[in-house]
């Protein structure tokens, strides 16, 4: 027997080659349920103009032995009117914060920190980025974004001293940035801090090993001009906060 969701005003069978017990897993997994909420405001917001057959779940990645990770599924839906099928493969993954770190010293040129880690799928083995993680389901972007900080550069920076750029240019119309909305929901929630630090401080970041060994994290540390930062790495994160940093101005500083 297969599990429904409730989508607006229809009841749409949850399918796949899952035990019954996998498929509710999929129902409660927290960005499975962001999704269909919005899904059903959208639809009621379009009077119902799309029509949900079944969501066919094709593979489900789990995090240890319980905590789903990612889920990818296929929404069979189609315009009510015409008939014609909209693309509808998802793989979920749910929210990410990402930072970037600004570290000033007197005199200096302004740098950023990137990490250099292996990333399989681009693949690189050492690619360097802002410092990110996933959302926890919480709510707290904040204290989720200065947690990633301490565990993957080793920084202590406080919660107030993280700026939302992602809030400030969006409020709440969307949950952030989203790097690929044709084929996962993931959004990234951008955040800001310019940390003043001496000059020697600064250079001891160059190179640290840092992020959580027993989970298979390798991090190394990179500091680069902030002037230069944006042809000095490909990562969506870093180039949409530079581009909300510089449009955003005097509501940053």
């Amino acid at each position: 027997m297969f599990p429904f969701v409730n989508i607006a005003l229809q009841k749409v069978p949850l399918k796949g080659s899952f035990a019954a017990s996998e498929l509710a897993k999929v129902v409660s997994f927290q960005p499975f349920q962001d999704w269909v909420q919005v899904f059903s405001e959208q639809q009621k917001t379009r009077q119902n103009e799309m029509n949900v057959d079944s969501i066919d779940v094709q593979s489900i990645d789990y995090f240890g032995s319980e905590k789903i990770g990612f889920v990818k599924f296929k929404a069979n839906v189609a315009f009510k009117e015409t008939g014609k099928s909209a693309p509808g493969i998802v793989f979920m993954r749910g929210g990410a914060v990402s930072m970037m770190i600004i570290l000033r010293a007197k005199d200096e040129q302004d740098k950023i920190i990137l990490t250099l880690q292996p990333r399989v799928p681009v693949p690189h083995l050492s690619f360097p980025e802002l410092p990110a993680g996933m959302l926890d389901g919480s709510g707290n972007f904040a204290g989720t974004a200065a947690k990633e900080i301490k565990e993957e550069t080793g920084i202590e920076i406080k919660e107030d001293e993280l700026i939302d750029m992602t809030q400030l240019a969006y409020g709440d119309k969307w949950k952030g940035v989203y790097p690929s909305a044709g084929g996962s929901d993931e959004f990234l929630r951008l955040f800001v801090c310019i940390k003043h630090m001496e000059k020697d401080e600064i250079n001891k970041l160059e190179g640290k090993l840092t992020g959580l060994r027993d989970q298979g994290e390798s991090i190394t540390l990179k500091l680069v001009p902030f002037k230069d930062a944006w042809k000095l790495s490909p990562d969506a994160k870093l180039l949409s906060s530079l581009a909300l940093y510089h449009s955003l101005g005097d509501k940053i500083c």
